[in-house]
């Protein structure tokens, strides 16, 4: 059975000098603050009472530790990033604790769960479905993608020396799960430049709200530009009748709607899984190895 995953933010009121993130990666924990009362170590009934007395008003609190002590079970795995954007990958193999011992008190971070942290690396190595996952404040939530859940229990079992491994069961991973929102613009620049277009760089800018970015056909002229969408959100074809060119369309969910104008070009989750097999030569790197993955998880159940 495939592990429920998570990602935690951990930002805490930690003193100057102390890094909370490091301290849990350190620490092999995960862990949040709301430090309350005195003592080193509380039982839950008590620390609940000092805690809501102590954070009446404080929307964070609760939400944080429900899902800290709660809602994560032991085997769940949990995405964190350090200060320098590194991604880690944890295995929650302990129950929840109260530790307020000096250095805990320093790094803020008194709430924990025991965390075994494999290191995976930059952006360019996690699936853009997590990466996206950290744009809300939430200090702790679930990352509800079973692309991301059969990535998360591959990678552990790969990587860790644990004898706890993880039953991943034969699917067709959703490759565009596993790509980043950059990613996907990559892909469809590159579309485009082997149909003959080229970048102007200078229109790739988050100003341009409209475009990922604006291209020009190294033949005839044309003026074309982009937009991607990926996961759930939708394109409303109607709003890009009127751009004096081509318009490509790409929504990883094949989600369009409104009129399609003769200037539209809608390219499909198909189209662009035909196009990236047929191309893998000169794919990102990031992207060749998220394609060598998703053909691995297509094979039979393994426990790797």
């Amino acid at each position: 059975m495939l592990p429920t995953v998570w990602r935690i933010n951990i930002k805490t009121a930690a003193e100057p000098g102390t890094d909370p993130r490091q301290f849990c990666i350190d620490q092999r924990c995960l862990g949040v603050g709301w430090r309350a009362g005195n003592s080193e170590t509380l039982d839950w009934q008590v620390y609940e009472a000092l805690a809501r007395a102590a954070y009446p008003n404080d929307k964070g609190w609760w939400p944080a530790l429900n899902a800290l002590r709660n809602r994560m079970r032991d085997n769940d795995l949990c995405w964190t990033r350090d200060i320098q954007g590194i991604y880690y990958l944890g295995r929650i193999d302990g129950p929840w604790e109260y530790i307020a011992r000096p250095e805990n008190l320093r790094a803020d971070v008194v709430n924990i769960r025991h965390c075994e942290w494999l290191k995976v690396g930059p952006i360019d190595a996690v699936p853009g479905k997590v990466v996206s996952s950290f744009r809300p404040n939430r200090t702790a939530q679930r990352v509800d993608d079973e692309t991301v859940r059969v990535f998360s229990a591959y990678f552990y079992n790969c990587h860790t020396q644990s004898a706890v491994q993880y039953k991943i069961p034969p699917v067709s991973p959703d490759i565009f799960a596993l790509l980043s929102d950059e990613d996907c613009e990559d892909l469809v620049a590159l579309y485009m430049q082997l149909a003959g277009y080229v970048l102007l760089a200078s229109t790739c800018k988050s100003s341009t709200a409209a475009y990922e970015f604006v291209m020009r056909h190294s033949q005839t002229g044309e003026r074309a530009a982009a937009q991607v969408k990926t996961g759930y959100h939708e394109i409303n074809m109607a709003a890009y009748s009127s751009f004096p060119g081509k318009v490509y369309l790409f929504s990883s969910k094949g989600r369009y709607t409104g009129e399609r104008g003769s200037n539209i070009i809608c390219l499909s989750p198909d189209d662009m899984t035909a196009f990236l097999h047929a191309n893998e030569h000169i794919l990102p790197e990031r992207v060749m190895v998220w394609l060598a993955i998703a053909r691995d998880l297509s094979a039979d159940a393994r426990t790797v």
